[in-house]
């Protein structure tokens, strides 16, 4: 393999860590509850989550059942950029069409989405 091929599976390694991690606080679960819903041990996860073991494909559809996400998305975006990946946005409107959102349920929805990234471009328009 390439060094070139093998730093781009190092970043996709790293990258699908974070997106488990990602996944795992947006449902409020510490390592523990995830690991026991998944049936793996919580240092493999953890290990899962640095980067540093990359999982089998039963155990990332093990993960994708515990997180309630379609194990496809689990690999939505890694490896590229967000300006090349359009698709990630488009996932998060698809989920958010089949909810039963009323209009505070948005405006809620908008203040937490806000609050969220108001460090991250504190130059953007409110």
């Amino acid at each position: 393999m390439s060094e070139g091929r093998r730093q781009e599976v190092t970043i996709v390694i790293s990258e699908l860590g974070q997106r488990i991690r990602e996944l795992r606080r947006i449902l409020s679960l510490t390592q523990e509850e995830l690991a026991a819903r998944a049936g793996i041990s919580v240092s493999f996860l953890s290990m899962m989550e640095r980067g540093d073991r990359v999982p089998h494909i039963e155990t990332l559809a093990k993960l994708s059942d515990a997180l309630r996400v379609p194990l496809p998305e689990m690999f939505l975006g890694l490896g590229e950029t967000p300006e090349s990946s359009p698709r990630l946005l488009d996932s998060l409107i698809e989920y958010l069409e089949h909810q039963p959102l009323d209009a505070h349920d948005v405006e809620v929805l908008l203040v937490v989405a806000k609050a969220m990234f108001k460090d991250k471009h504190p130059n953007s328009s409110p």
